[in-house]
C-alpha cells in the first residue's frame, strides 16, 4: 500500500499547509479534510506495515514523482481504501485536473520538426524496420508535420502484414502475453491439454489487436468489442457452436437480446485468462483472485497493488485459493485485499484455461464482489461495466506505456515516469476523439521526452 499511501499523505499534506497559510482551501484540500486526514496523519501504519507518513505538499510540481503517483490513483479511482467514506465522482475529477495542471498535463506537446526522425520511429515502432519508400517521401517533403498525412501513414502501416511486429514486440510483453510460452499447465490437472490450444489462444488475442489497429478504434474497446477470431479447436474450448476447421475467422459474440456478452474484449480470451493462473506446483488446478486482480488494476487501471502483507499464511494447496481468502481475517488481510481482489474474483467463471464454467473443484462459482468504491461487480460482466466508468484512466495508462516503450531495447521496458505521464495527458487533452491512428501519430509527431 506504499503508493496509496503516499496519495492520501500527500494530499493531507497539501491541507496543512493551505490552513496555516490562511489561504482558502483547494479542492484538495477539502478532499482531504473530509476524507483522509484522520488516518494519514503521519503515525499510522498500512495493514502492510507501511508507515502512512504526512508529506510537505505545499507545491504539487515540486513532487512529481508522488503526485504522477497520486493522479493514477485519481483517475481509476481505487482510494481511498474499502470502508471509507468517499468524495464524489466530480471532487475527484476536479482534484484530478488540479494535479494534472499543477504537473505541466495541461500544455501543449511540443511538435517534432525533424521528420526523418518521425518517420524512424514509426517505422521502428509499427514495423521493427526502417522507413520504406512512400513514408520517406513524405519525410523528405516535411509533411509529416501534419497531423492528417502523419495518421494516413499510420493507417497504411497498420495495413501491412508487418503491423504484427507491433504486436508481437509491443502488445505481447505489455500483455504478459510473452510468458504464455512457460504457462503449460500441469497434465496431472488438464490431462487434456494440448500446447497447440495454447497457440490458438495466442493467435486470437494477435489477430484481435490487428483487428482494432486496423479498424482505428478507440483504445478503450480492447475490453468491450463483442467479436474474436476462432477456429473449430478455439470455438469448441469455449463452447461456441456452429465453427468448423482449423482455419481462424472472425466470429461474433453478440446476443440475441442484446445484452453484454460475457466474452467480450480482452477480458473473455483464454491467453489472457490462462497467463493469470497459477498453472503449476500446488496451486496449479486452481485460478488465483489476486494474479488476476492485480493484473486488471495494472493493466486497466495503471495501478500497482498494495505492497503485500508480510509472512502472510500461505492457502492450503488441497482447496481452490479463493474460497479460502474470502474468509480471511480482516485485520490484516482482508482490509488489504478487498480493495482489488474483488476484479480478480469477477473473473471466477473462467477456469485457469479460459473455459466457461458455473462450478469449481468444490461447488458452485462465486464470482460475487465490489469494487473498492462499492459499485457491484460480481461477474465479468459487472466488472467490465465497472471499469468503462472509468476509460481515461485506461487511455492513459495505454498512452503512458506507449511512451515508455522502446523498440529499439532488447527487453521491453514499461516503467512509467512523471514525464510520461504529463506527456500521456497533453496528447490525449489534444484529441476530440481517441484513435489508434491519432495517437499513435501524436507519439511519434512530438519531441521524445528526454
Amino acid at each position: 500500500m506504499k503508493a496509496e499511501s503516499k496519495f492520501i499523505a500527500l494530499i493531507a499534506g497539501l491541507f496543512v499547509v493551505a490552513s496555516l497559510s490562511g489561504q482558502t482551501p483547494s479542492p484538495v484540500s477539502e478532499m482531504v479534510n473530509t476524507y483522509c486526514a484522520d488516518c494519514h496523519n503521519g503515525t499510522m501504519r498500512s495493514p502492510s506495515n507501511q508507515l502512512l507518513d504526512q508529506f510537505d505538499s505545499a507545491h504539487i510540481s515540486a513532487n512529481p514523482d508522488v503526485w504522477s503517483r497520486a493522479y493514477r490513483q485519481l483517475q481509476a479511482g481505487t482510494m481511498p481504501p474499502v470502508g471509507a467514506p468517499r468524495p464524489d465522482r466530480a471532487t475527484y475529477q476536479a482534484v484530478a485536473k488540479s494535479v494534472e495542471q499543477a504537473l505541466g498535463g495541461g500544455a501543449k506537446a511540443t511538435p517534432d520538426s525533424d521528420n526523418q526522425r518521425i518517420a524512424t520511429r514509426l517505422a521502428k515502432l509499427l514495423w521493427n524496420a526502417a522507413p520504406d519508400a512512400p513514408l520517406l517521401q513524405d519525410a523528405q517533403h516535411n509533411k509529416l508535420g501534419d497531423p492528417a498525412t502523419l495518421q494516413r501513414q499510420v493507417q497504411r502501416m497498420l495495413a501491412d502484414d508487418r503491423a504484427q511486429a507491433f504486436v508481437s514486440r509491443f502488445f505481447f510483453p505489455w500483455l504478459q502475453l510473452d510468458k504464455l510460452g512457460a504457462s503449460d499447465p500441469d497434465k496431472k490437472y488438464f490431462p487434456d491439454y494440448d500446447v497447440s490450444l495454447r497457440d490458438a489462444l495466442a493467435k486470437e488475442t494477435e489477430l484481435f489487436l490487428l483487428s482494432q489497429l486496423r479498424e482505428d478504434r478507440d483504445p478503450v474497446e480492447l475490453w468491450t468489442a463483442d467479436y474474436t477470431f476462432l477456429n473449430e479447436q478455439l470455438a469448441k474450448h469455449y463452447g461456441v457452436p456452429h465453427v468448423s476447421g482449423a482455419e481462424f475467422r472472425r466470429v461474433s459474440l453478440a446476443k440475441p437480446d442484446h445484452s453484454t456478452p460475457e466474452r467480450a474484449g480482452l477480458l473473455g480470451q483464454g491467453s489472457i485468462l490462462m497467463v493469470t493462473s497459477p498453472l503449476h506446483g500446488s496451486q496449479g488446478a486452481y485460478t488465483s483472485p489476486a494474479s488476476r486482480g492485480k493484473w486488471v488494476r495494472a493493466h486497466f487501471l495503471g495501478v500497482n497493488p498494495p505492497m503485500p502483507f508480510p509472512n502472510a499464511k500461505p492457502v492450503n494447496p488441497e482447496f481452490p485459493t479463493t474460497g479460502q481468502v474470502r474468509v480471511l481475517p480482516d485485520n490484516p488481510c482482508n482490509s488489504c485485499h478487498r480493495n482489488f481482489f474483488p476484479l480478480g474474483y469477477a473473473l471466477e467463471n473462467f477456469d485457469p484455461l479460459g473455459r466457461w464454467r458455473t462450478r469449481d473443484q468444490v461447488g458452485p462459482v462465486d464470482a460475487s464482489g465490489t469494487f473498492v468504491d462499492g459499485s457491484p461487480a460480481s461477474g465479468i460482466v459487472e466488472l467490465r461495466q465497472v471499469l468503462l466508468q472509468r476509460p481515461d484512466a485506461f487511455r492513459t495508462s495505454i498512452t503512458e506505456k506507449l511512451l515508455a516503450y522502446s523498440p529499439e531495447a532488447p527487453t521491453p521496458s514499461f516503467n512509467t515516469t512523471p514525464q510520461t505521464l504529463v506527456r500521456a495527458r497533453q496528447i490525449l487533452n489534444g484529441m476530440d476523439k481517441p484513435r489508434w491512428s491519432a495517437l499513435i501519430a501524436a507519439i511519434v509527431g512530438t519531441k521524445p521526452i528526454e
